[in-house]
C-alpha cells in the first residue's frame, strides 16, 4: 500500500520498536543511505540485502535514582507540595517531563511537573528507602541520567561511532526488521519480523545495548495503530474512534512515559501497539484520512484517551490505576445506555457484578464481534473468565514476581476497590509476611506468570480438613485496566450504526473535537 502524505504541520514522532537487543537484521525494499551522527550520509545500501548491526563497543549511561513522590499539572502545585517535604527535611526538587508543540494557533503543552526526593546510586538503595519510609502509596523510583551511553555500531562490517540512521530514498520504501517484540511480558508475547515507513535510528540504549527507533509521521503512524491495537475486520466506526484516541494519546503523553529514552513512545502494550506497515488495510487508512489531524479536548488541553480490551461493564476513573489525579474525561461509567448497578466497589456489590449477565456493549455473550477480534487472543470469552490456582502456585507465584518467601498462604483479603469492581489494593498474609499489592497492574502481575486479564476479580478458596487453603479460584470480568475507551464495546457501538464522535462522547465524558491540521 501507498503512505499517506503528510500534511506540512504533521510531526515526526520517535517510536522505540525494538527498546534492547545485542544485534540488529534488517534490509530496505529501496536504495537507501546511512546516516551517521555526526559525518552525514556516508553509505549506500542495496536494496533486499540483509545488514546486520551489532555493537562495537559501548558504555552504559551513568544514572542516579529518586522518589517520584508527586506528579503536578501546575508549577504552583508542585511548589506548594516541594516545599512540605522539605520542611519533612527531605532534599527535594522538580522535574519537568514532556513536550510543548505548536499547530498553526493552538499549543499544546503536555508537561508534568514531578516532585522527587533524595537521589540514589543504585536502584537497590533507592527502593530500600522506599520500603523503610512512609510516603505515598503512589511513590515510585524515577530515574536521572547523568552521562548517557556512547557507544560505536558496526554493519557489515563498517564501524560508525554512535548512532546512525537508515533513510529510504523512495518514499514507498519500507525498511523490515527481524525479531521485533510483541506482547512483551504478556501471554501473547513473540518476535515477528515487521516492516516499517519513514526512517529507523539504531541508537544505544541506558544499558548500552541497542534500540531500535523508527522515526515516522504520525498519520501514517496512526494507520498501523488502529489496525494492531485492534483488527482490520472492525467496522470503520470503531477505527475512527480508535484513530483519534490513539492520536490524541500521542501527543498528550509524548516525554512521559519514556522520559529517560530518545523515542516518544514504545510500539507495545506499554503504551500502543504499533506493528509497521504489514498492519495497514485499505480500511485503517480510510480511518485515518476520515479523522486527518483530529484530537479530543478536554477544556484547552489535548485528552489522554487511554483505553483497554473489554471494561468488563463499568470503566474504572484514572486514580484507582494509576496516580491519585482526577482527570475529569477518565471516570467512571456504565458501558451502555442501559442502568445497572453503580458503582460494584464493596466486595458483595463486586461479587453481584462481576456474576451477572448485564446488556452492555462489551457483553460478548450478547454481542458478536467481528471473527478475527473475536478469535485475538479468546477476546470472546474475557466478559466473564475464571482461574485457578493451588496455593503452591500462588506462594511461588509471589517468590518470582516480588521476590519475597511469604512462607505458607494463609489468605488474600481485598483492601479497596474501584466503581468498576476492580481491586486497588489488596494484602496478601502468609506465614512469614505479609504484602500489600497495588495498584491494577501490580495486582495483575502478581496473579499471573504474565498478566491476569484484569483486577476485577473477587476470591474463592477451597481449604484442606486441616483448614489450610489448597486452592485460590479468581472469578472475574473485563480485560485490561478498564480506562476510558473500551474497545469490545466501541466495536460494538460502531456495529449498531453509533458514528466515532457518538463513540467518543459516551467514553470521554465533557470532551470535544479540534482539527490540528488539514492536509
Amino acid at each position: 500500500m501507498n503512505p499517506i502524505p503528510p500534511a506540512p504541520t504533521t510531526p515526526i514522532i520517535k517510536i522505540g520498536i525494538i527498546q534492547s537487543a545485542k544485534k540488529v537484521r534488517f534490509s530496505c525494499s529501496g536504495t537507501f543511505t546511512i546516516e551517521h551522527s555526526k559525518a552525514g550520509r556516508i553509505t549506500t545500501g542495496t536494496p533486499g540485502q540483509p545488514y546486520e548491526a551489532t555493537i562495537s563497543e559501548s558504555i552504559p549511561a551513568r544514572i542516579i535514582h529518586s522518589i517520584r513522590v508527586a506528579v503536578c499539572n501546575d508549577m504552583e502545585t508542585a511548589s506548594k507540595i516541594n516545599q512540605s517535604y522539605r520542611q519533612k527535611q527531605y532534599a527535594t526538587s522538580i522535574r519537568t517531563v514532556g513536550e510543548i508543540l505548536q499547530f498553526n494557533d493552538l499549543t499544546i503543552d503536555n508537561r508534568d511537573m514531578w516532585v522527587t526526593i533524595e537521589e540514589f546510586e543504585t536502584m537497590e538503595a533507592a527502593a530500600a528507602f522506599l520500603a523503610q519510609h512512609k510516603l505515598p502509596r503512589d511513590a515510585k523510583i524515577v530515574e536521572t541520567i547523568i552521562q548517557p551511553a556512547v557507544g560505536s555500531v558496526s554493519v557489515n562490517r563498517t564501524t560508525y561511532k554512535d548512532s546512525i540512521r537508515i533513510i529510504p530514498e523512495q518514499p514507498d520504501a519500507v525498511i523490515t526488521i527481524d525479531e521485533v517484540p510483541i506482547g512483551i511480558q504478556f501471554h501473547w508475547q513473540r518476535n515477528e519480523q515487521l516492516q516499517y515507513r519513514g526512517n529507523i535510528r539504531i541508537a544505544f540504549n541506558n544499558a548500552g545495548l541497542l534500540v531500535v527507533i523508527n522515526e515516522i509521521d504520525l498519520e501514517n503512524y496512526l494507520a498501523s495503530v488502529n489496525s494492531s491495537e485492534m483488527t482490520p475486520d472492525c467496522p470503520l466506526g470503531l477505527l475512527e474512534a480508535q484513530t483519534v484516541a490513539a492520536r490524541s494519546t500521542v501527543l498528550a503523553t509524548m516525554g512521559k512515559h519514556h522520559y529517560n529514552t530518545d523515542f516518544h513512545l514504545c510500539s507495545d502494550d506499554h503504551c500502543q501497539c504499533y506493528q509497521g506497515a504489514l498492519r495497514e488495510r485499505s480500511i485503517s487508512q480510510q480511518a485515518v484520512w476520515n479523522t486527518f489531524g483530529e484530537i479530543l479536548i478536554h477544556g484547552s488541553h489535548v485528552c489522554d484517551a487511554r483505553y483497554s480490551k473489554i471494561c468488563g461493564g463499568i470503566m474504572e476513573s484514572y486514580p484507582n490505576v494509576w496516580e491519585d489525579i482526577h482527570i475529569p474525561y477518565l471516570v467512571e461509567g456504565i458501558d451502555s445506555n442501559n442502568s445497572i448497578d453503580l458503582p460494584a466497589d464493596t466486595e458483595a456489590s463486586a461479587r453481584q457484578f462481576i456474576d451477572s449477565n448485564p446488556d452492555v456493549f462489551c457483553n460478548t455473550s450478547r454481542y458478536p464481534l467481528p471473527p478475527k477480534l473475536s478469535n485475538l487472543y479468546s477476546t470472546k470469552d474475557l466478559f466473564r473468565w475464571q482461574v485457578t490456582y493451588s496455593r503452591e502456585e500462588i506462594e511461588q507465584l509471589i517468590r518470582e514476581k516480588h521476590g519475597e518467601d511469604i512462607g505458607e498462604l494463609l489468605d488474600i483479603i481485598p483492601l479497596s476497590r474501584g466503581a468498576s469492581g476492580r481491586l486497588i489494593f489488596i494484602d496478601i498474609i502468609g506465614s512469614k509476611k505479609q504484602l500489600r499489592i497495588g495498584k491494577e497492574l501490580e495486582i495483575r502481575r502478581t496473579f499471573s506468570k504474565s498478566h491476569l486479564y484484569s483486577s476485577c476479580f473477587y476470591i474463592e478458596k477451597t481449604l484442606t480438613t486441616n483448614y489450610q487453603i489448597s486452592t485460590v479460584t479468581l472469578k472475574g470480568a473485563g480485560w485490561g485496566h478498564g480506562v476510558g475507551l473500551c474497545q469490545v464495546g466501541a466495536t460494538t457501538m460502531s456495529s449498531m450504526g453509533y458514528s466515532y464522535t457518538d463513540i467518543l462522547s459516551h467514553y470521554f465524558k465533557n470532551t470535544s473535537l479540534k482539527k490540528l491540521y488539514i492536509f
